[in-house]
């Protein structure tokens, strides 16, 4: 689990290196570079997100969920969020300061409520929600909750294949999506064979595939447009991220290297979405104009995101050392200071 959630953040980088470009990919002349770019990389990202949430829900599901918990978890995420959010407008004052402006710096003060990053804050509310929703979905049973599942499937599953049809616009609503699907599958069906995962994987791919030919036949009728398919909460992009989740799951084997690298995943989100750096890294310092027409751009490509994973991953590493003793020795001891006493009052008023 921890290696797939490395690839799913590498997807996820790929994917803004793409849509945050200061140089659109649809400028870019038809061929198999600009393929790749909408195919795999941008694909992928949407994929990626799929996966990075599979892994925390996938193991909520297996034990009661509690307020307390939950709250706790969400604590915790507010401290890292809190840490790079003010380290990067350090770093953006110091060396970059055109790119960081006064909304953002006052954002970062509070990065969680004010949506600095999307995901944060969308887990963040789910898992506030969360012990309600477990106990909710346990209440409806068996049948309805597989008819809620596929109520949900035919209004933002079915519908996905479409153009202009409705779809999920909010990051919250796509992971309490993502949940009930999950959750249904979990407690209520019969797991799937290998046999299955990998044709639920390759009918997802071939969508891709059917809806890459529809972008190519488009732009050769002088209609540049991105893949439609791709976009997030579609279902093949579930089925896919999905599928990898499971083939995953049932192979085990420990690596500390791997787990240890995994631990700084998110830190590599939150260092390289954060506005300032969307900026100087897709606009100024990497931008696709510029390297499309490279000899092996696409190798070129990916060996630079590669190494700014690393850099992430090395940096994050220093946060770590730097609050490994009170992370390590107090881990939620404020939070169960805050609790105790929220606990208290609310008695008091009763």
């Amino acid at each position: 689990m921890e290696l797939l959630r490395i690839i799913a953040m590498f997807m996820i980088l790929a994917h803004h290196f793409i849509i945050h470009n200061g140089y659109d990919v649809l400028k870019l002349p038809l061929g198999p570079e600009r393929i790749f770019f909408q195919l795999v990389m941008q694909s992928g990202g949407t994929i990626g997100v799929v996966i990075f949430f599979s892994i925390s829900a996938w193991f909520f599901l297996d034990k009661e969920q509690t307020i307390k918990s939950n709250l706790k978890r969400v604590w915790i995420m507010e401290r890292e969020l809190l840490f790079w959010s003010l380290a990067l407008v350090v770093f953006y004052l110091v060396f970059d300061r055109a790119d960081l402006g006064m909304e953002l710096m006052v954002k970062s003060v509070m990065p969680l409520s004010m949506g600095v990053w999307w995901y944060a804050t969308a887990y963040a509310m789910f898992l506030a929600l969360l012990p309600f929703l477990a106990k909710g979905l346990k209440a409806l049973g068996r049948e309805y909750h597989l008819a809620l599942a596929a109520t949900v499937l035919v209004i933002w599953g079915l519908t996905s294949f479409i153009p202009k049809m409705m779809g999920i616009n909010n990051g919250f609503l796509g992971l309490i999506y993502l949940f009930i699907l999950f959750s249904a599958y979990k407690w209520y069906m019969e797991p799937f064979t290998t046999r299955q995962i990998w044709l639920m994987i390759g009918t997802g791919l071939g969508f891709f595939l059917l809806y890459t030919c529809a972008s190519i036949t488009l732009s050769l009728l002088g209609h540049d447009m991105g893949i439609y398919i791709n976009g997030a909460w579609k279902l093949p992009v579930i089925m896919v991220g999905f599928g990898m989740f499971l083939l995953f799951d049932r192979v085990t084997f420990h690596n500390r290297t791997i787990n240890r690298i995994a631990q700084s995943a998110f830190a590599v989100y939150l260092i390289t979405d954060y506005a300032a750096s969307e900026k100087l890294l897709w606009v100024r310092l990497f931008n696709l104009q510029d390297l499309y027409q490279q000899p092996l751009a696409i190798l070129q490509i990916l060996g630079i995101l590669l190494a700014i994973y690393v850099a992430c991953t090395l940096l994050d590493f220093i946060r770590q050392a730097l609050f490994a003793v009170t992370i390590d020795r107090r881990r939620g001891r404020w939070f169960e200071l805050l609790w105790n006493k929220a606990s208290s009052w609310t008695h008091r008023m009763a």
